[in-house]
């Protein structure tokens, strides 16, 4: 690092000192809002609440002097320097719900032992507020750029990333652009997507034993860390006894007790996000591969619930049973998460979501499954798909990055690959650079997220670093 950048490194770490503490209290309001889509309201598409912390955001960067673009009542952006900007940051401030299983209150941000703990403190608003304050900081103490700058910060990321979507359809965005919505160093690789719909539908039969409804998963995105089933004409010691052998041969807790309309079972694993279903442990379908082993009565419903146990066996990631297991060196393996099922007398609905490498943009991946699920008597309802997306890691902007990350962290600096869609897939040129360490999920998704309240304020220094850098 030559004189002059030891010098902006310097001011950075001061300017820090000084800010960190007001960063954190920045985010902690911000953790407050429960900012999960909801229904359209006048003014907020994507529900009042996922509105109130776009106004939050929006008040915090007007308070410092910051000109605001409101784009459709969705996503914000504001500028540093002179037109165009040639960097940008894009970062979200929606979550996804919080689920059960906390040790803290979701929405109100713990620090203990120098971890934040909360929803969202990782994805995406410790992030965002990171961004934020490197944005504070490089006007502060390098207010003439040569290059402009953007901040761009959107409402509904969690849910499919349309504002982004309609945003650029309108707004050109800047030729280098990250996302601080994954891990370091730096990822250059993120797969394509399969989202898809299936189910089927059948008379009513009554013969007993029999399951009566069994409902699972929450969100598309998230292994399911509950599931329930409710049966009728086995007793309660020989549902005790299948709970405990598929408890032990699965890893999920599973147990019953009496219900109303008959007997209940009860599956708990542990939620990730779908993109790494393998560090999760999928409540949902350990509970069907238990129900496909007990001896209920032949009928159109219990057939369904073992050819789901067969599309779906427990601990296939990688779709093997779907026949579409496929990977290639450049983005790994093709991965499955089994999302949502609602399972009734007379039908059934359900979803997953394929994490897919570059090679299955070669192939008709939604042709495959469903010529599968023909087989089944299933039928898929709908799917949505997108392609790899890939950056070279030669680029100038890749390797800025890089030697930044470096220079903070003293590692070394490589780009990665993941499963997880942001932003900045469908931006020529676009990456992601943070927050979260090499191969660590703090949890995002699933209860007690996570991340380390100084690598925060590390992440922020480097975005920082990265504008000076880049537009400096």
């Amino acid at each position: 690092m030559d004189d002059n950048n030891t010098t902006i490194r310097q001011k950075i770490e001061d300017w820090f000192d000084i800010h960190s503490d007001e960063m954190l209290k920045d985010l902690g309001r911000l953790i407050e809002i429960k900012s999960v889509k909801g229904p359209a309201a006048p003014g907020a598409p994507y529900g009042l609440v996922s509105r109130e912390a776009l106004d939050l955001v929006t008040s915090m960067l007007e308070e410092r002097g910051f000109e605001i673009d409101m784009f459709e009542d969705i996503v914000i952006s504001t500028d540093l320097g002179p037109a165009p900007p040639k960097m940008g940051i894009l970062a979200h401030v929606d979550v996804v719900s919080a689920g059960e299983g906390w040790d803290t209150d979701p929405y109100s941000m713990t620090l203990k032992d120098g971890t934040l703990y909360g929803r969202g403190v990782c994805d995406d608003k410790g992030p965002s507020i990171a961004a934020m304050y490197a944005l504070y900081c490089v006007r502060d103490i390098y207010p003439e750029l040569k290059h402009g700058f953007r901040l761009i910060l959107g409402s509904g990321e969690e849910t499919g990333c349309e504002d982004i979507r309609l945003y650029l359809a309108s707004n050109t965005p800047p030729p280098n652009v990250f996302t601080p919505d994954g891990s370091y160093p730096v990822i250059n690789v993120e797969k394509g997507r399969a989202a898809v719909f299936f189910g089927s539908s059948w008379e009513k039969d009554e013969t007993l034993p029999r399951v009566i409804a069994i409902t699972g998963g929450s969100t598309l995105n998230i292994v399911p860390n509950r599931a329930e089933a409710i049966i009728e004409g086995i007793s309660m010691k020989d549902a005790e006894m299948y709970c405990m052998v598929s408890s032990a041969q699965t890893g999920a807790v599973i147990t019953v007790h009496g219900g109303e309309a008959g007997l209940v079972i009860t599956a708990e694993g542990k939620a990730t996000h779908a993109a790494t279903p393998e560090i999760g442990l999928n409540a949902q379908t350990a509970l069907i591969d238990m129900l496909s082993s007990m001896p209920f009565a032949d009928s159109k419903g219990i057939q369904h619930i073992r050819a789901l146990n067969r599309l779906f066996p427990h601990g296939d990631y990688n779709g093997r049973a779907l026949g579409i297991a496929m990977d290639d060196e450049e983005s790994g393996d093709l991965t499955v998460n089994f999302g949502v099922l609602r399972f009734t007398e007379t039908d059934f609905s359900a979803n997953f979501d394929s994490r897919t490498p570059a090679c299955a943009d070669k192939v008709d991946l939604i042709g495959m499954i469903r010529t599968t699920f023909d087989r089944e008597n299933i039928t898929l309802t709908n799917s949505v798909t997108s392609e790899c997306h890939h950056t070279p890691q030669d680029s100038q902007f890749v390797r800025t990055l890089l030697q930044i990350y470096e220079d903070y962290t003293g590692d070394t600096g490589e780009c990665l690959k993941m499963g997880g869609q942001t932003y900045v897939h469908d931006i020529p040129g676009g990456v992601v650079f943070g927050c979260r360490p090499p191969e660590s999920e703090n949890n995002i998704h699933g209860a007690n997220e996570y991340i380390d309240a100084q690598q925060l304020i590390v992440s922020a220094k480097m975005f920082a670093q990265s504008i000076i850098d880049m537009c400096g």
